[in-house]
């Protein structure tokens, strides 16, 4: 009769386990209609999700009107439109403990702190003045601080951070 309890306290442990890992990493986007533009990799080893541009276009959007530091290549005043990093990241199962890389198409990479995630909800925009951002234009997506409410992001360091032909976010 000892056994049953045992094996009732294992089934449990792992039930909360599952059910722990199962949390980690949600479904973010549906599965894409079209080309992929986004891959998403949980720290738990879960397999990868991709994204296309209509699924992201179904998740919560956020829109941030910004005049870019000088050193963007993006000059003027332009209406973003995308998905809070923030948002995929929870989604994810990724917290304040994560780190988190961004990488482009061009290979390059960047760690986004979750402290910016927090403070200043930059968002992975999908559009610039209402049309969808090209490849040759930077796109089809850039990680967007909002610069025209927050002074201190006309540093360097954030401008690094605001990488273009983000292809990739990793969690780690």
């Amino acid at each position: 009769m000892a056994v049953l309890p045992r094996a009732g306290a294992a089934l449990i442990s792992l039930m909360a386990l599952w059910a722990q890992h199962g949390a980690h990493a949600g479904l973010v986007c549906p599965g894409p209609e079209s080309r992929s533009v986004l891959q998403l990799r949980a720290s738990q080893g879960s397999p990868p999700q991709t994204c296309d541009l209509k699924g992201l276009a179904k998740l919560p959007a956020q829109e941030i009107v910004a005049t870019f530091p000088d050193g963007l290549g993006l000059g003027g005043e332009h209406r973003w439109r995308g998905v809070s990093l923030r948002h995929l990241v929870e989604q994810l199962g990724g917290g304040e403990h994560s780190q988190i890389l961004l990488a482009a198409l061009d290979d390059y990479a960047i760690e986004i702190p979750w402290s910016d995630l927090v403070r200043f909800d930059p968002i992975l925009a999908y559009s610039r003045d209402g049309e969808r951002i090209s490849i040759r234009d930077k796109g089809p997506l850039i990680l967007i601080y909002p610069f025209g409410t927050h002074p201190q992001l006309q540093g360097q360091d954030y401008i690094n951070r605001s990488i273009w032909q983000v292809n990739a976010v990793t969690l780690r």
